[in-house]
């Protein structure tokens, strides 16, 4: 078994030390519930607002905190763009089952997303935004552990490890810069040969030269029971939730008003983590932020978690294949399309074929899924004060990450709120960076 990280983080003043507020938290994934309990621990009233928070499976199943790898991923420290994405761009437009697509429908659209997506990927920017990355990823399980043990949720954490696999000395090779900037950064792994591998997980087909296993990696054996419990916390502790979508945010000289379904909410602070839905609430109150959606899928596998040991990725590939109590996950790939299109088969079936190919003994496939990632164009989350009212703070744009940051991004909202000094700097994670 390995160990998980244990940074601390400064404690929370004591409660009566600061004014207590009234905020609303816009979205039930597991940002808004992480940013709920920690705006709790600093002493706030607060109300949980989301039309499909996990109480049922129905609406919370198109929440990426639902389909995710279930990985807490403290080595995921490396943008998406990176140097040569730029010629991968006519490949992504014609391989509709590759591990990053763009629809030509959706292109028009996606331009000031792409275009500055392509200027994070110089090197320079790789570099920077890694490093930015990694100082959050260093926080990550510090943001984590209160929640965990609150919620009682301990026992859902499988402290295995995570691997990534190279399938040729061609393709470890070119993974070098990458690496390099995880030990820059701090990240915990070691190089696996390919004996190694195959002692550790035999049942995969012998597709690999060499890999790294993520040694402070660990899953979630269940994120909607996570979920859930994270949100039995919060109103156990005196949270109020809204079983509503917010339509807009109005703000006055005394507060601000969530449209909500039915009846309006008023309140004196929000945290806007609604994930990918995030941009359109944004614009009610005059805010355009450069997010877009990535479309996220994933494939169960229900009679097969015990075909691998830790959640195992091929990045040339662009998926997990996690084993779980319910089965094997598959989950990944990146799909450029934006809201509200249904699930496109040919993405699924390419994740079944590859999983197949690396896991020979893989079953029936059980539930498909598709749902949706917010996604900045520089992997950068947008955490901080909204440039057009500094009383609604933004938590969203994780892309592939939500899970892993979800803890110490909730932390650092809490903060903002409180007007302490967050504990990084949030100037490269403001919304108008673009």
């Amino acid at each position: 078994m390995l160990a998980v990280p244990q940074p601390v983080l400064p404690p929370l003043p004591p409660l009566g030390t600061q004014r207590r507020l009234s905020v609303g938290v816009i979205g039930a994934g597991v940002v808004g519930l992480s940013s709920a309990l920690w705006l709790q621990r600093a002493g706030h009233r607060v109300t949980l607002v989301d039309p499909a928070a996990p109480t049922s499976n129905r609406g919370y199943a198109q929440a990426a905190s639902f389909g995710n790898a279930c990985t807490m991923a403290f080595g995921a420290c490396i943008p998406v763009a990176t140097p040569g994405v730029l010629r991968a761009v006519p490949r992504m437009l014609l391989d509709r089952q590759g591990p990053l697509t763009i629809s030509w429908r959706d292109l028009p659209g996606l331009v000031p997303w792409l275009a500055s997506f392509l200027r994070s990927a110089h090197p320079e920017a790789v570099s920077r935004i890694g490093g930015i990355l990694g100082e959050l990823l260093r926080l990550a399980e510090a943001g984590h552990a209160p929640l965990f043990a609150a919620a009682g949720a301990d026992d859902l954490r499988r402290m295995t490890g995570c691997l990534y696999l190279y399938r040729s000395a061609a393709s470890f090779n070119a993974a070098q810069a990458e690496i390099m900037l995880r030990h820059r950064e701090g990240v915990q792994m070691r190089i696996l040969e390919r004996e190694e591998i195959q002692a550790r997980e035999p049942n995969l087909a012998p597709l690999y030269h060499k890999g790294l296993l993520f040694e402070d990696a660990y899953s979630i054996d269940d994120p909607l029971t996570y979920a859930r419990r994270l949100l039995a916390r919060f109103l156990t502790d005196g949270g109020t939730l809204v079983a509503a979508g917010v339509r807009g945010i109005e703000r006055d000289t005394e507060g601000l008003t969530l449209r909500c379904g039915d009846h309006n909410l008023r309140v004196e602070r929000a945290v806007l983590a609604a994930g990918a839905w995030s941009g359109r609430i944004a614009r009610s109150f005059g805010d355009r932020v450069r997010l877009d959606t990535e479309r996220g899928y994933h494939v169960l596998f229900p009679a097969d978690g015990q075909l691998l040991t830790a959640p195992t990725c091929y990045p040339e590939h662009g998926f997990y294949m996690t084993p779980l109590a319910e089965g094997l996950r598959a989950a990944g790939t990146v799909e450029l399309g934006g809201l509200g299109k249904p699930l496109r088969p040919a993405r699924t079936a390419a994740i079944e074929r590859v999983a197949r190919k690396l896991l020979p003994g893989l079953g029936n496939t059980g539930r498909t899924w598709l749902g949706f990632r917010p996604s900045m164009p520089d992997s950068l989350p947008v955490i901080g004060p909204s440039p057009v009212d500094p009383r609604i703070i933004y938590a969203f744009g994780h892309g592939h990450i939500g899970l892993t940051l979800a803890g110490i991004t909730g932390r650092l909202a809490a903060d903002i709120i409180d007007e302490r000094r967050p504990l990084v700097d949030l100037r490269p994670l403001r919304p108008d960076r673009f």
